[in-house]
């Protein structure tokens, strides 16, 4: 509750992190600051081996619309995605740890990730070296999920989560009047026609091929009786490997030089990569599922981002969704879940301290 009350944006984290630090400061582990916001605690158990435990901890620029008796303080912001759940399992995580020490199998890491909402969070923990230093072997992660079985814990092996290629397509004409219309390219026809293309090719593709590639935004043009001289479309393109990635990019390519040979017209592609993809090592999985036997496997990866991504690129890594029900949305003023649930992913950190990483 605590922790819902003073929600904050990434790196700006310092109310939060205070309150964390109140809880650990007097705990026998090393206690690392990453930048003004990030938190890292190891325990050395004296042991050969080392996992680590992430949370993230800020929150978003959405105003509160619960029911809640703890709503947000800071006007304007909310833990909207459910890091306040996810920092409390690993404040009850790490009083375990403290209390137990001398009978874990692994040292522990414990992060406490500022900034996954916008980029650079899980890049400032791995560029702090602390992760390398203390040889980590496996990394863990949760995240409150809506819309799953409250109470139960899931993950598959491989994709999990996608990475997200936000993407703007920027069509160039040239502005002329609709009564001298031969005078000019029409930015606006070219773009839409474009995006039918786009699309007619998309439904080609192999169900199998797991992906998204949507459209949401279009803006252009100044007047109606102008031409409009620059259209740009907003979208996404979402997948689980950077092969696929490029080659959806590729195939936008080549039907835009279509409409640049034929019409005389400039096409343009930018590309915010975002987050890699959420991919589970696929032996640690299964040393997972040694020592979590309830957990359950999703069937198939989500279409959202998470920037856990950047750890699962360099180090063995499982992530977690702990269902929540049927709840409001993530992102979504009125989030909100039982809190209970969150003993849940307490019990399975601890189930996986007893990991056999041999």
């Amino acid at each position: 509750m605590a922790l819902h009350r003073i929600p904050e944006l990434g790196f700006q984290e310092f109310k939060t992190k205070a309150y964390l630090l109140s809880k650990v400061a007097d705990y026998e582990c090393q206690i690392h600051h990453v930048g003004a916001t990030g938190l890292v605690l190891y325990f050395d158990n004296q042991r050969e081996s080392t996992i680590a435990f992430r949370t993230d901890i800020d929150a978003l620029p959405i105003t509160e619309a619960t029911d809640l008796s703890f709503q947000s303080e800071h006007l304007g912001y909310m833990h909207a995605c459910g890091h306040d759940g996810h920092m409390a399992m690993l404040l009850e995580l790490a009083s375990y740890v403290n209390q137990q020490r001398s009978m874990l199998k692994h040292n522990v890491v414990l992060i406490f990730q500022p900034s996954e909402e916008i980029s650079g969070g899980a890049q400032s923990i791995v560029d702090s070296g602390l992760l390398d230093t203390y040889q980590v072997k496996a990394i863990f992660g949760f995240h409150l999920w809506p819309g799953l079985t409250p109470g139960e814990v899931f993950s598959r092996s491989g994709g999990m989560m996608a990475q997200s290629s936000e993407t703007d397509i920027v069509v160039h004409g040239k502005s002329a009047h609709i009564a001298s219309h031969e005078e000019g390219i029409d930015a606006l026809e070219i773009g839409t026609r474009l995006l039918t293309d786009i699309y007619d090719f998309d439904r080609g593709v192999a169900a199998d091929q797991y992906h998204l590639l949507k459209f949401g935004e279009i803006h252009g043009g100044t007047i109606r009786n102008v031409l409009a001289e620059t259209v740009t479309i907003s979208g996404s393109i979402r997948s689980y490997s950077e092969t696929t990635q490029r080659y959806f990019k590729d195939a936008l390519e080549q039907l835009a030089d279509t409409y640049r040979r034929g019409n005389g017209c400039q096409i343009e592609f930018k590309y915010n990569d975002g987050y890699p993809a959420v991919i589970n090592d696929q032996t640690l999985f299964e040393q997972v599922k040694a020592v979590v036997p309830t957990l359950t496997e999703l069937p198939q990866p989500v279409l959202q981002a998470e920037d856990f991504g950047v750890y699962t690129q360099q180090y063995p890594c499982v992530f977690f969704f702990l269902g929540v029900g049927e709840v409001p949305p993530l992102h979504n003023p009125q989030f909100d879940f039982d809190m209970a649930l969150l003993d849940v992913g307490v019990a399975t950190y601890c189930q996986l301290l007893a990991i056999n990483l041999e």
